[in-house]
């Protein structure tokens, strides 16, 4: 399908997952910047609106932007994995590297009055992505070894190589930086039970 086809055919019920879940990652951002600055109470209350809205916002992100990576691209050679790597390079790379630059910049410029400090710039750049940016950073790596499925059969096979993975992760058995993207992948729950590492 081309991309003029793909405008043409916008999903609506896509683009209200996605709403719905900023709605849920500025509420959930407000309401943890209002408690650290012991404005909000932090009652039972909130710790069971973050911990909610914590499990499936990120990963509603993440079914859509799959949904539609799936449904519009069609990786199947060496040659479509290229084109796909230079597009979400550009889509996902520039915003990523933008914001990561000005948000170092500014957490060195003013070190004093953050609340983490933040690492080197490659570190930061290539290796530990800084908060609000680590989406964009694992999307992009989803995308680079993610490949599209032509049929059932080899999304199912796809399916099993992923759980198998993930299997691996869990129990320890598996590489360390895989277990390291992993962890970042996580991290949105980890920040809802101690926000204060996360801001």
């Amino acid at each position: 399908m081309s991309e003029k086809t793909a405008v043409r055919t916008r999903e609506k019920w896509v683009d209200d997952v996605k709403v719905i879940a900023c709605i849920l990652v500025v509420l959930g951002h407000f309401f943890q910047s209002m408690t650290l600055a012991n404005i909000l109470p932090d009652n039972d209350l909130y710790r069971w609106f973050i911990t909610t809205i914590y499990y499936f916002h990120v990963p509603l992100f993440f079914i859509c932007s799959g949904y539609l990576y799936q449904k519009y691209s069609k990786v199947n050679s060496v040659g479509d994995w290229c084109k796909n790597v230079k597009k979400k390079a550009l889509a996902l790379g520039v915003p990523y590297a933008t914001f990561t630059v000005a948000t170092w910049t500014l957490k060195k410029i003013f070190s004093g009055n953050v609340n983490r400090e933040i690492g080197g710039f490659s570190e930061t750049l290539f290796l530990h992505p800084t908060s609000p940016y680590w989406y964009l950073y694992a999307l992009f790596f989803i995308f680079l070894v993610t490949p599209t499925f032509n049929s059932v059969k080899a999304a199912t096979v796809g399916l099993i190589v992923a759980l198998v993975a993930k299997v691996l992760i869990l129990t320890g058995g598996g590489v360390q930086r895989l277990r390291y993207i992993d962890g970042s992948l996580k991290r949105n729950l980890v920040c809802a039970r101690y926000g204060h590492l996360c801001v």
